[in-house]
């Protein structure tokens, strides 16, 4: 299972202030739905201060109610209608959606993006109110919002995330997150899960967005609600990548998504009918939120079309034994072409798939996958020839062409549509067999090739993963599991000069628990270590989200405050101190009880550096000692520096 993102480094991104995040009437928005006495009619106020956001929500809530009924006009009926966690989301992903519509990073295809991301909104609403996992209001907000993580590595790294979608296409075959976490030690799915975490989103909706790009590696249980919501996840991305995607890949998408429908208990009827009405959405909404549209595609003719079996010889190739033989897929007009190809290729160890028309050969393609086409040099030759290459799966394709003659226009023509070699007509079995091996030969040292490029791309990602748990380790300390003092030096000068730039508030705390070596000199050292132990746990409970606390030695924490000044960090030093003193030490024996002194010093535009800061905080922390522990100090709010 892949692992969690490193949340203090996600602290250090969003104390950055360069993560993505909602802005101007959105932000009052959301602070407002999470007081817990907020009226209606005050949040409605507040909704009404931006207009564009007025015709979203009623938008969003019409989508949720039946066609049958009164359609909603007014923003008190659309709070009725969603409620304050799906008012919170949608002002979160509309916000992000208008501020950051574009950006610096010249490989990001930003309207695509936020195409796309409505797309999947639309979808997982219209999924959720036929698949009961989870309330279709917030489904929008989750579809809306299930990709930010990559919006967000091209908003943290412009110029590097640029590079690596430019590798991507180059070489489709590579993974995007390998990539990602050998560039930047952490992959756009971690850090948009931390970011929904972050905003509020439950964990128990976090997760399936996390692994809705693998879902094989949940392990949920097929019939829990939470498998559900991933496929529905899956089935939104899959519709969204279908209405984007060029209409010659239209029908080779629609199959697979008929099957995972049927797995969620939807008919192909019902699926189609669905589509249709994303389709519609889709097109209202762009208008709404000046999204750019495509026509949808006709979802009806392709529920049918990949309804049907393309080519019967694909199901008896899948069903065979032993190991799977190289594919070759012949287009030939030309009764003895067909017959003389099909013995040859046979012979040569080829699984063969015949047609005589350019859209059997398409469709015929698109089930199998050859390896290998041979195709007369016609008009259907060509249209079957230049649908493959705009298409991924046909872009690897050795394609030999059969021609009536060696004239020049014709040569350069099947080049230029993607042709590699040519054969000229009549066929004779010798030098077609010559022909034959040769390209096998070739295809076979490609597929060794990728082999092995695979094997490296697993042996790169085990080594990322390596590399990043020995960063951990190495900046953790082993008794607390808290950044250790190497790490709080970093983090200490990052969040200085953060401050620094940016003029911002920037507070630290000493923490250093009283008559800790007393414990250790009475009970011993398993003892003094348990107290440490649950000491750090009570300290980090007590902090807020972007606090960060580490353990720099002994019984002595450093605890980081961005954007705190002097007077909100003493009630977060109180908080610490009430939360040491009020848990005992659990020992398995005789419970230890633990105090706290804690110093608080906040950063002066006088100070000379960060070794001033700490001095400051480190002479309060001798003060809180002198009048008798168990207590906080600030020398500044003494001398009224403060």
């Amino acid at each position: 299972m892949p692992q969690a993102i490193d949340m203090k480094r996600y602290a250090q991104l969003k104390a950055a202030g360069d993560l993505p995040s909602p802005r101007g009437v959105a932000l009052a928005i959301i602070r407002l739905t999470q007081a817990p006495d907020v009226s209606l009619a005050e949040l409605g106020r507040v909704i009404k201060g931006d207009p564009a956001f007025v015709g979203r929500l009623i938008k969003a809530a019409n989508g949720l109610i039946a066609e049958s009924r009164r359609a909603i006009v007014s923003v008190q009926e659309a709070l009725m209608v969603l409620g304050l966690p799906a008012v919170r989301t949608l002002a979160l992903g509309f916000s992000l959606l208008s501020t950051y519509r574009k950006g610096t990073c010249q490989g990001f295809d930003y309207p695509r993006f936020w195409s796309s991301a409505l797309l999947m909104a639309i979808s997982m609403q219209a999924l959720t109110q036929r698949v009961r996992v989870v309330a279709p209001d917030e489904a929008f907000s989750l579809g809306l919002l299930a990709r930010v993580g990559e919006l967000s590595l091209a908003t943290l790294y412009p110029e590097a995330f640029s590079r690596l979608l430019g590798e991507l296409k180059r070489n489709p075959a590579l993974q995007q997150v390998v990539l990602e976490d050998q560039a930047f030690a952490m992959n756009h799915r971690e850090l948009g899960a931390a970011m929904l975490a972050d905003w509020g989103v439950p964990d128990a909706l976090v997760q399936p967005v996390r692994f809705h790009e693998q879902p094989d590696l949940a392990g949920y249980e097929e019939e829990s609600r939470a498998a559900g919501i991933v496929h529905c996840l899956v089935l939104a991305r899959a519709v969204a990548q279908l209405c984007l995607a060029p209409e010659a890949e239209h029908i080779r998408l629609m199959a697979p998504m008929l099957r995972l429908a049927g797995r969620l208990g939807l008919g192909r009827g019902e699926f189609v009918s669905l589509c249709e009405r994303v389709g519609r959405d889709w097109a209202e909404w762009g208008k709404l939120l000046q999204i750019r549209t495509e026509d949808a595609p006709r979802f009806a003719e392709l529920g049918n079309a990949a309804a049907e079996p393309v080519v019967e010889l694909a199901q008896v190739a899948a069903e065979a034994e032993g190991p799977p033989r190289m594919r070759a897929l012949v287009l030939a007009s030309a009764c003895e072409d067909r017959e003389l190809l099909r013995s040859q290729l046979e012979a040569e160890g080829f699984a063969v798939f015949v047609t005589e028309e350019a859209q059997a050969a398409l469709e015929a393609a698109l089930a199998v996958q050859p390896q290998l086409l041979v195709a007369d040099w016609s008009d259907e030759g060509e249209r079957v020839v230049r649908g493959l290459r705009e298409m991924r799966l046909g872009r690897s394709i050795y394609v030999i062409c059969m021609l009536a003659d060696e004239d020049e226009t014709r040569l350069l023509a099947a080049a230029g549509a993607g042709a590699d070699d040519f054969m000229v007509r009549p066929l004779h079995r010798a030098p077609l067999a010559v022909r034959l091996r040769a390209c096998l030969r070739m295809l076979v040292l490609q597929e060794e090739l990728e082999r092995e490029r695979e094997e490296l791309r697993n042996f790169a990602a085990e080594l990322s993963i390596s590399n990043r748990r020995l960063q951990e380790a190495a900046l953790t300390d082993p008794l607390t599991g808290l950044p250790n003092r190497r790490q709080a030096i970093e983090s200490l000068q990052a969040e200085w000069a953060t401050a620094m730039r940016h003029n911002r508030a920037f507070s630290v705390m000493i923490v250093d628990l009283d008559g800790f070596k007393t414990i250790n000199d009475t009970h011993g050292h398993d003892v003094g270590d348990m107290a440490l132990r649950q000491a750090a746990e009570s300290l980090r409970g007590a902090l807020r989200t972007q606090d960060l606390i580490c353990r720099t030695g002994g019984d002595e924490f450093l605890v980081l405050c961005p954007d705190t000044d002097l007077k909100s960090a003493m009630l977060v030093a109180e908080r610490l101190r009430v939360a040491v003193q009020a848990r005992p030490i659990d020992t398995g024996g005789p419970q230890i009880f633990l105090t706290a002194s804690v110093g608080v010093a906040m950063r002066l535009p006088d100070m000379d550096g960060v070794d001033a800061l700490i001095k400051c905080a480190d002479d309060g922390v001798y003060r809180a000692k002198q009048r008798g522990r168990n207590r906080i100090a600030a020398l500044q709010l003494e001398s009224g520096a403060g």
